[in-house]
């Protein structure tokens, strides 16, 4: 491991357990519940290794390609949690070589769900009217190294997809505040059956979007959320913890007919 590294610091004294993200130089030294390490403890130890110390113990991992987005990358917007974008991306069907489109990328958090299956082999276009999202979003998927996959362009969605074929893709990820909007060029491009997913944070927006259905080209799959409760692992008092994550944001599930 060389200085510069980034590690992820799993800190474990008694019954409690802190992880503490850093970007290791050889010189410093980072205070955790079991105690400070130096930061030349960690560059010799390496990936994969134990510390003990008198208060307990801190493992050294390496950060997952989500952690790193979620630690060093940019953020302009309020993020699409794990918990909704993995959900998304696998709801949708998408698998190596999918060809697929998203609008309002924000900071390509859902970007990076999607890219981490349909990569090799398969193309994202992405489309973001705002320039800060739009290169907060480029330089977070290069940071992970999916740059391949992806299509990004600052304009908007309607007009970014009048450069596709007719029934080219094999679904959509829509997270905008009126979806609605984008229907027609998204009916065009997606290939019969094909998902359309749209996260919307509010009732009202689901509700506009549904109202503006055309029947004879939309079917409404479903409409879903999800709530994450993490739970305390402790060998005498194993329950749930007394926070957790609760709405995030609704998921709107289409098929195009």
């Amino acid at each position: 491991m060389e200085e510069g590294a980034r590690v992820k610091l799993l800190a474990v004294a008694g019954d409690k357990r802190r992880e503490y993200f850093v970007t290791v130089r050889k010189k410093a030294v980072y205070s955790t519940i079991a105690g400070p390490v130096k930061g030349e403890s960690i560059l010799d130890s390496g990936y994969g290794s134990r510390i003990d110390t008198l208060r307990g113990s801190i493992y050294v991992l390496k950060p997952t390609w989500l952690e790193e987005l979620e630690n060093w990358g940019r953020r302009g917007t309020q993020v699409i949690y794990p918990k909704d974008s993995a959900y998304m991306a696998i709801r949708a069907g998408l698998r190596h070589g999918s060809r697929v489109f998203e609008a309002g990328l924000g900071s390509g958090f859902l970007s990076a769900s999607i890219l981490s299956i349909i990569c090799p082999g398969g193309k994202l276009y992405g489309y973001e009217v705002r320039r800060e999202f739009y290169e907060n979003t480029l330089y977070n998927i290069r940071s992970i190294g999916l740059e391949e996959c992806v299509e990004a362009y600052n304009v908007d969605v309607v007009e970014g997809l009048e450069d596709l074929d007719n029934e080219s893709l094999e679904a959509g990820f829509l997270d905008l505040p009126r979806p609605e909007n984008v229907l027609g060029e998204a009916w065009r491009v997606l290939k019969p059956s094909s998902p359309l997913v749209v996260f919307l944070p509010t009732v009202s927006q689901i509700e506009r979007l549904v109202s503006s259905l055309n029947e004879d080209k939309w079917i409404v799959e479903s409409v879903e959320e999800l709530l994450l409760r993490g739970w305390e692992a402790k060998p005498d008092a194993f329950r749930p913890l007394p926070r957790m994550i609760g709405h995030t944001g609704f998921l709107v599930f289409l098929r195009r007919l």
